[in-house]
């Protein structure tokens, strides 16, 4: 038997995002995905249990150039609005889910309670996450999938740095 300790130093490290893809759960099909084709993004996990997610659009249109940090009352609030749509990043504790068979390639995370959240009501959340870890050519993947209001979101992501 795995114990939990070994599976968190297992998936420590920060990852890229490589691709999210969305299916309709009642229809069985693929619909766009709020990053587009090519997202950008980084989600770190600690051997301590502390985890952060960064991810957002590079679809040129969801990127404004008309505006920059920190927001001034002259921006337009529709460049604000393509942002906030178009990202999400948040960051808290993380562990696993006691009641599901866990392992070093498979099982179920616990995001949070989430800390901080672009998203207000994300906050003191707890989200699960199922994943799996897959080598390929000498890389190490992270599918991280969830299932919410009938949609399933699949998020790959490559590891860059191990933890």
């Amino acid at each position: 038997m795995v114990k939990p300790t070994d599976i968190v130093h297992a998936l420590a490290g920060t990852y890229s995002l490589v691709n999210n893809t969305v299916y309709n759960l009642t229809t069985n099909t693929q619909i766009p995905s709020t990053w587009g084709d090519a997202p950008a993004g980084l989600l770190t996990y600690t051997k301590y249990g502390f985890m952060s997610a960064v991810m957002s659009a590079t679809v040129p249109a969801w990127r404004p150039t008309d505006i920059r940090w920190p927001p001034k009352d002259a921006d337009p609030p529709h460049s604000w609005e393509l942002v906030g749509r178009h990202s999400l990043s948040y960051a808290g504790t993380f562990s696993l889910n006691a009641s599901v068979a866990n392992t070093k390639t498979q099982g179920q995370l616990l995001h949070g309670p989430i800390r901080t959240a672009s998203v207000p009501v994300m906050i003191n959340e707890t989200q699960a996450r199922y994943y799996t870890v897959a080598e390929r050519a000498g890389e190490v993947y992270l599918n991280v999938w969830l299932e919410s209001q009938g949609l399933r979101s699949e998020i790959w992501w490559r590891r860059i740095v191990k933890g």
